[in-house]
């Protein structure tokens, strides 16, 4: 059995290790003052002398503890820096949203398009604080024991007034323009959630290659197959925002999440929901050092029902092993959709370039 960690934060008890990230190893441990289960993370040993994964941890513990949405893993607690740094996430014991597309393949519609729904939502409050999450993709979002879809992982994120030239992301997600040498942008966030959501409603990846380069050419060049290919029962309509979403020129994408909800909302048919204004007086939430005080309160996953008509309209956080998982790596053979699942413990995920060849790349091995 593996020794316990020695550096667990007063408040916690820790149960067992979940799963390790190329900042942190993930813990499932109790909270002492509400006895809440939390997925606790703690930094690695090595964190703390490498200047771009001690950044990391610190940009993951700052910026979830500013966000506070039903569809963004919550953060109760944490520390950025320091020998007592930790973060303090809610536990989602449905695993993550990569794993149920690895066990159930192609999901009925209505399950696919709440999935679609609740992450575009994480990631319209993300940048509605001005917080770019740069690495959107199945692997990041995690599932509560309800269903509900919360985008999580903010360990590459970045405010956007922060100028950043950093080239991080995953290969098979990643927009055009970043493999050229741009900037990451709230379109370039928007890209990725375009290239997630035609995962979850095809099944399929729209780009595949065995190489970094071979992706790079896939997303620069090619276009992906009509969705409703893969899918006959989808509204035309929710093809087209996709497609809108997944273009190649940033201008021409939609040049907000909120704009991609709008659509996205027209096209299935479901209503906006209206905006209840805070009760006069609430406290403030997501303190980055001192207890944030925060209870989990997810918003339930209804499915989105279509008409009768409209067939022809057409996240580190935590999973129920709490597998920070095995993103096929852009310069492997492995990016089929049908790939054995990852093991506990593994994330192969790109982290924030120091140099590898002409694009910067470089992938976390297996530990």
């Amino acid at each position: 059995m593996e020794p316990l960690p020695l550096n667990v934060p007063d408040g916690y008890d820790v149960i067992q290790r979940l799963g390790a990230g190329q900042t942190a190893i993930v813990w499932l441990a109790r909270s002492t003052r509400s006895v809440e289960s939390v997925a606790l993370k703690l930094p690695r040993a090595e964190t703390a002398g490498d200047a771009v994964l001690r950044r990391m941890f610190e940009n993951e513990v700052q910026i979830t503890l500013k966000l506070e949405h039903p569809n963004v893993v919550r953060a109760f607690d944490g520390r950025p820096t320091g020998s007592g740094a930790f973060l303090a996430l809610e536990y989602c014991s449905g695993g993550t949203l990569d794993q149920l597309l690895l066990e159930r393949g192609k999901l009925p519609l209505d399950r696919a398009l709440a999935l679609v729904r609740d992450v575009a939502l994480g990631l319209e409050h993300t940048h509605e604080l001005r917080v770019l999450h740069r690495d959107v993709k199945p692997a990041n979002v995690f599932l509560d024991e309800r269903g509900v879809a919360k985008l999580g992982d903010f360990g590459t994120g970045t405010f956007a007034a922060e100028d950043s030239q950093e080239r991080v992301g995953t290969a098979f997600y990643m927009a055009p323009e970043l493999f050229g040498g741009a900037p990451s942008s709230m379109q370039s966030d928007i890209y990725s959630l375009g290239v997630l959501a035609y995962e979850v409603l095809a099944g399929v990846r729209p780009f595949l290659g065995e190489s970094y380069e071979a992706l790079m050419v896939a997303h620069m060049t090619a276009l992906p197959r009509d969705l409703r290919q893969y899918r006959p029962d989808l509204p035309k309509a929710v093809s087209a925002v996709m497609s809108r979403a997944m273009s190649r020129d940033p201008l021409r994408r939609f040049q907000s999440v909120r704009a991609f909800m709008e659509a996205y909302r027209a096209a299935t048919g479901e209503a906006a929901p209206v905006s209840t204004p805070p009760a006069a007086g609430a406290a403030p939430v997501g303190r980055v050092t001192g207890r944030s005080g925060r209870s989990p309160t997810p918003a339930p996953n209804a499915p989105l029902s279509l008409g009768p008509d409209d067939g022809d309209g057409d996240e580190a956080a935590a999973s129920s092993a709490q597998r920070l998982h095995d993103e096929p790596s852009a310069t492997g053979p492995e990016n089929q959709r049908a790939r054995p699942a990852p093991a506990a413990g593994d994330d192969h995920r790109a982290k924030p370039a120091k140099s590898r060849g002409l694009f910067g790349f470089l992938r976390w091995r297996r530990r």
